[in-house]
């Protein structure tokens, strides 16, 4: 065999050995064969004798590192690609594509990927999967200090860990933290946030389905089974069905799981780690969270404290995501005028450290000095700034016979309805409260907004 030959397989292997999915194209971007191991996602037969654009709607011959690579003929390493597929499922992955070259002409290519969100899902196996660390989680609070000497400790441990932080404070950053910071850190890191799937497809998305299970069903494993070995990481658990919180505490208990239609039952190994973004003791009162399976989950507890109660960390926090921009964006932006960071200072941040983020973010968009004024945040912030600096006028006493939670659940709705009426879009409506569109979404159906 042709050295040149050998020298192709060779940089092909070198580049599949820590990959999740390999796909082998044609000249013609056509897929002739597939490897995926995380078999949620695509099978076989959704992919092969289909155009890559099939799979991706929106690359196109400079985007899709397959299509430049059979035009070029040139490999193309671990370029990160944040990408929408025909499902309409958000997909960052990091891609090598290496043109498979016979007799000077370009034949075809070998694709191999290393995922890191599908969808509502993170699947990031590993230390050299991005995950938090604790040296990632940027604080100069005594308060987060104190946090992440927690953090460290809880992370040597195997115990369940509950996380109760409000929207935005980074309850995922921890998540990461406890899994990469510990002994099953070299293992799958799968999440998974509960009010985003209906309540009709968690049980199948926990425990998994053979085919023919229901109409449509294929054989899929489930979350239990994709991270075993390492940890499980359930945001808003608070938001699932009562019914489906009970099976989940069985399968804790027993530490096995069988998919639906299944005969028999799989048995895992997992760490779980749970979030939940309205205090335990409030879901509990309510009957959102059952109390068994809070004392279960609960082993550990970690509380997030929200960004009005740690100022000192808004001025590094603000400077950390000005050089994350400047770098993604090729800008070269110095910092925010006084005026700006005296008016951070005393925001109250109701989305917390996901809002601040958000808005140096759209400031970055319509920016053009080298620091961020007032004018520049007026989208993603209008007046809050100005209002919230006022004090709060006091709330109105609840009604007799009324509990807090049912009280809070009454604002929450008037203050979602008022923001839908002055934003008009699901997407402004969520920047402005400071929320996911997810979570939003939630918490419309949830209201029946």
């Amino acid at each position: 065999m042709a050295e040149r030959y050998l020298e192709q397989i060779r940089a092909i292997i070198r580049v599949c050995e820590d990959t999740d999915g390999i796909l082998i194209v044609d000249k013609n971007g056509i897929i002739r064969d597939h490897r995926i191991a995380m078999n949620y996602y695509w099978k076989e037969e959704e992919t092969v004798g289909h155009h890559i654009r099939e799979l991706y709607p929106g690359l196109d011959e400079n985007s899709s590192t397959i299509l430049r690579a059979l035009r070029t003929g040139q490999a193309i390493y671990d370029q990160r690609q944040e990408l929408v597929n025909s499902r309409g499922e958000q997909v960052e992955l990091d891609a090598t594509t290496i043109p498979i070259v016979v007799n000077g002409e370009v034949e075809g290519a070998v694709d191999c990927a290393r995922f890191y969100v599908v969808g509502q899902r993170i699947v990031r196996g590993g230390r050299r999967g991005g995950l938090s660390t604790l040296g990632r989680i940027v604080t100069q609070s005594p308060k987060m200090e104190d946090l992440k000497r927690r953090i460290r400790s809880a992370a040597q441990l195997d115990s369940p860990v509950l996380i109760y932080g409000e929207t935005g404070t980074g309850k995922e950053l921890v998540a990461e933290a406890l899994h990469s910071e510990g002994p099953r850190g070299g293992e799958p890191f799968v999440a998974q946030n509960c009010a985003a799937i209906p309540s009709n497809l968690l049980e199948s998305l926990f425990f998994g389905t053979e085919k023919g299970s229901y109409t449509g069903a294929l054989t899929r494993k489930g979350l239990f089974e994709e991270a075993n070995g390492g940890t499980l990481f359930l945001d808003e658990i608070n938001s699932m069905d009562i019914g489906l919180q009970a099976k989940l505490l069985k399968a804790l208990e027993e530490k096995k799981a069988r998919r639906l239609g299944g005969s028999r039952d799989t048995p895992f190994d997992v760490r779980i780690v749970a979030a939940v973004n309205e205090p335990p003791e409030e879901l509990l009162r309510s009957g959102k969270l059952r109390e068994d399976l809070y004392y279960r989950l609960g082993v550990v507890r970690l509380n997030l404290p929200p960004l009005r109660e740690r100022p000192e960390d808004i001025p590094l926090l603000t400077n950390y995501f000005i050089e994350q921009y400047n770098r993604s964006m090729k800008r070269n932006i110095r910092g925010v005028t006084p005026e700006v960071a005296e008016r951070f200072r005393r925001y109250r941040w109701p989305g917390n450290i996901r809002q601040l983020r958000n808005a140096v973010e759209g400031a970055f968009a319509i920016a053009r000095g080298e620091l961020l004024t007032a004018e520049d945040l007026e989208e993603k912030l209008g007046g809050g700034m100005e209002q919230q600096t006022r004090p709060a006028a006091p709330a109105p006493p609840p009604e007799e016979g009324i509990s807090l939670s049912q009280a809070v659940e009454r604002y929450e709705k008037g203050l979602i309805q008022q923001a839908m009426k002055r934003c008009g879009s699901i997407s402004a409506t969520a920047r402005s409260l400071g929320l996911s569109r997810q979570n939003l979404k939630y918490k419309l159906q949830k209201y029946d907004l």
